[in-house]
């Protein structure tokens, strides 16, 4: 069965196929650097034993799917530098291995959790999502009903 997977820095494109949750013996997955497209399948919660997932710099849109939080193993998550929209999961903050937490340049709005490891996170995991908020320490506004305003968060060092 399929550990690892190392697909960086190449030329693909499409979609992450819906079958990606069918390696249940994967630990490692970088398909970073790619030109991939469309929304992460809730099917990538089924890698119950990856470690480490790196889909950054590429284009995948759409919702960080909520099932990530049964990836328990999870050390190192990097989604940055994608188009991917919507709130960061509250249930994200169910993941207490996480080591390294990368969101940055996507189009994330709302509410950055804060419990869990979020609690321990520096900015530069959010910057450049312009519509976050409701995090005092990392000096963004409250979350209002229209919550969708621009914040500072891109300008934190």
């Amino acid at each position: 069965d399929l550990e690892k997977l190392y697909l960086q820095d190449n030329s693909f494109t499409g979609h992450l196929p819906l079958g990606v949750g069918n390696f249940a013996m994967m630990s490692y997955m970088d398909i970073s650097a790619n030109k991939l497209s469309g929304e992460l399948p809730a099917s990538i919660s089924k890698l119950q034993m990856l470690e480490y997932l790196n889909l950054s710099r590429n284009t995948f849109n759409g919702h960080i799917p909520k099932q990530l939080n049964h990836m328990l193993n999870l050390d190192i998550v990097d989604l940055s530098h994608n188009k991917l929209s919507g709130e960061i999961p509250k249930s994200l903050e169910k993941l207490q291995h996480i080591q390294v937490l990368d969101l940055s340049f996507n189009q994330l709005q709302g509410e950055i959790p804060s419990g869990g490891k979020f609690a321990e996170l520096s900015a530069e995991p959010f910057l450049g999502n312009y519509a976050l908020c409701e995090a005092p320490k990392f000096h963004v506004p409250v979350c209002s009903d229209g919550a969708k305003k621009h914040n500072n968060v891109n300008t934190l060092r």
